[in-house]
């Protein structure tokens, strides 16, 4: 049986989406239901898949060189042709120099993307952890300040020498050009968003004045989300982690329920977050061909 790929009314879409995907990938919901309609109800593509009768099957986001948000309408259970549909349609539609990515491809899917040349980059979970009261003091040997925009280029430095020198295989490739636009893509967050440079955290070693810590904190579907968190190699084991974490969740208390990360997994800070109360959810493979 061929399937066919037509244009949906995203607000309806978007009720779908909620139910058969949001529910069933991850109990936990960033957003409720309104908010996640709301969320897409504007997009320009959301699709049904649709079977001879045009009978909704499935769904999906599609636009050139990106797949996301997959989703099955039962009694309909064959998501590998739904794939296999979506795959197709998405091919024929994107800029063939570049790869099409899938950033929240299900675990039970992988085996299905890989039969069209997609490649595993990494596995993501989400943890979150409730925001609680915490008093924090600090040895007089650092001090802690919040990141200005001219600090970006040690805080890109900091990034680059941490992740080059860990032992994560996916963060010590990245550059430090690479580090510096993504610092740059935080400030552009923050001012479009209106967060307060105050829920981010710099921490800095008064004797050499380096910068041996960072905690950078968006706000993503109206919820804190940790962006990125590092300490420096060489001031490990000194407790500048947790108490920037701790200085985190201590400053949200009252104002929001929790604080989300996504962590890849293998990392060995899970066991960090585990240890300050982190509980992880969700895991979803990002994939690109």
């Amino acid at each position: 049986m061929e399937y066919k790929i037509c244009k949906a009314q995203a607000e309806e879409w978007a009720r779908y989406y909620y139910i058969y995907r949001v529910s069933n990938f991850n109990e936990w919901f960033s957003l409720s239901f309104q908010e996640e309609v709301d969320k897409y109800k504007r997009s320009e593509f959301c699709y049904w898949i649709v079977d001879n009768d045009n009978v909704k099957i499935g769904g999906a986001f599609i636009k050139p060189n990106m797949i996301k948000c997959i989703f099955v309408i039962p009694p309909y259970d064959k998501k590998k042709n739904l794939i296999d549909t979506i795959v197709l349609y998405a091919q024929s539609i994107s800029d063939k120099n570049r790869g099409i990515i899938v950033p929240d491809v299900e675990l039970e899917d992988i085996e299905h993307f890989k039969r069209y040349s997609f490649k595993l980059d990494r596995i993501q979970k989400l943890m979150i952890c409730p925001t609680k009261k915490i008093q924090v003091t600090w040895k007089e040997n650092f001090k802690v300040l919040t990141p200005k925009i001219q600090n970006r280029e040690k805080i890109a430095e900091l990034f680059y020498e941490s992740y080059s020198n860990g032992n994560f295989e996916y963060n010590a490739d990245t550059s430090y050009d690479s580090q510096l636009a993504g610092v740059q893509v935080y400030f552009n967050h923050i001012r479009r968003n209106n967060v307060p440079s105050e829920w981010s955290t710099l921490v800095y070693d008064t004797k050499s004045e380096k910068l041996v810590g960072a905690c950078m904190v968006g706000l993503v579907n109206g919820l804190p989300y940790i962006i990125d968190f590092v300490v420096h190699s060489e001031f490990q084991g000194q407790k500048i982690g947790t108490k920037i974490m701790e200085r985190t969740l201590n400053m949200f208390f009252n104002k929001y329920p929790y604080i989300r990360l996504n962590l890849i997994v293998g990392n060995d800070a899970e066991s960090f977050y585990n240890k300050l109360g982190f509980i992880g959810l969700a895991k979803k493979a990002y994939m690109i061909n």
